[in-house]
């Protein structure tokens, strides 16, 4: 009987939980600016789940829920540190998703210092700000789930919304050309 549960239980994490992994670890990446320190946060974010996953009510709320662990095992990958020799900056050309055709030579050197400065830009942004963003933007979350993971008022996430875009805006309109944008 107990045998049965723990599969039954094994089965809707890994239905739930796991499809969320790859966010987690966007999140992850951009919050410690360290492609290991975010594959740290994502493995202890999913032990922790694992281990508490009897506190989600809903499985609707299985996303947020997650993200909202990754964020708090984000935050203290990025306290922990490592020594400078072992981490390796994140490069979108290294990790990013492949595309199914190539661009010509000009427009793949285009784009990447488009995405470079954007992302220079975010990272720029005050923790609160860049989370906000992130998860907004980046994540597609709604409102309610930035204000479940963040812990914050849906006025608060508003707000921070509106300042990371205008202050993301003011970054990139002095260092980009609008007809670079793809």
């Amino acid at each position: 009987m107990v045998v049965e549960r723990d599969a039954r239980d094994s089965a809707r994490f890994e239905r739930t939980v796991l499809p969320h992994l790859d966010a987690g670890y966007t999140l992850a990446l951009y919050l410690t600016h360290d492609a290991f320190d975010a594959e740290d946060a994502v493995q202890e974010a999913v032990l922790r789940a694992l281990r508490y996953f009897h506190t989600l009510r809903d499985d609707r709320d299985a996303r947020g829920w997650f993200l909202a662990i990754v964020r708090r095992e984000s935050y203290d990958a990025r306290g922990g540190g490592r020594a400078a020799a072992q981490m390796v900056p994140y490069d979108e050309g290294v990790h990013g998703e492949v595309a199914d055709r190539k661009p010509s030579p000009e427009d793949a050197a285009q784009s990447s210092d488009v995405a470079g400065r954007v992302r220079a830009a975010i990272a720029t942004l005050p923790d609160r700000l860049r989370e906000t963003l992130i998860l907004r933007e980046i994540q597609q979350c709604s409102y309610e789930e930035i204000a479940m993971i963040t812990d914050a008022p849906i006025g608060t996430v508003m707000s921070r919304l509106s300042r990371a875009r205008a202050r993301l805006a003011e970054q990139l309109a002095g260092a980009m050309d609008v007809r670079e944008l793809p």
